[in-house]
């Protein structure tokens, strides 16, 4: 049931929220699960997918820390117990050629769709901070005009005055 339609699978940000704990800590339970020979499916791009049966195996892999264990022996006593045969190390499904259209698969079509998203928000906040930093730069000179012409203002109004007093007291 792994990589099939009916399987939801769920990248480690959303894993890491369904499981309530941090990323950092979700790559550090599976990265020790895997050493003891657990595997998970990753996507052409090498990202851990974690499925229901994935998220169980993490569940009880906290719970067994809890009770005490480290969690590279409660890592190594999940995989004894659990049967690994039917978790692959990569699915390897290419997208699927039907009557010349192209189909991609669930996981597949989410990980195009999260890097068309991922490049689209790059771009535009590419966009805000080089309108930003023009904005910036324009505000300044403009701030640095102004302040200049003040000063010019006030050093003329200054010889002004010096020119009145000196008239008036001779010197």
């Amino acid at each position: 049931m792994r990589a099939d339609e009916d399987s939801i699978g769920y990248f480690t940000k959303l894993a890491a929220e369904n499981l309530e704990i941090t990323k950092n800590k979700l790559r550090h339970l599976t990265m020790a699960l895997e050493k003891h020979g657990y595997k998970l499916t990753r996507n052409k791009s090498n990202q851990r997918i974690y499925f229901p049966e994935d998220l169980v195996s993490i569940r009880q892999v906290l719970k067994k820390v809890k009770e005490g264990l480290t969690i590279d022996e409660a890592a190594q006593g999940i995989c004894e117990k659990t049967d690994l045969t039917h978790l692959p190390a990569n699915v390897d499904q290419d997208m699927l050629l039907s009557k010349g259209e192209v189909t991609l698969l669930p996981d597949q079509f989410r990980s195009v769709i999260e890097e068309v998203a991922a490049s689209a928000a790059e771009q535009a906040a590419d966009r805000v901070v080089e309108n930003f930093s023009s904005e910036f730069e324009r505000r300044i000179e403009l701030r640095d005009k102004q302040l200049m012409m003040r000063l010019r203002e006030a050093s003329e109004s200054k010889r002004r005055k010096k020119g009145v007093v000196s008239r008036l007291f001779g010197y």
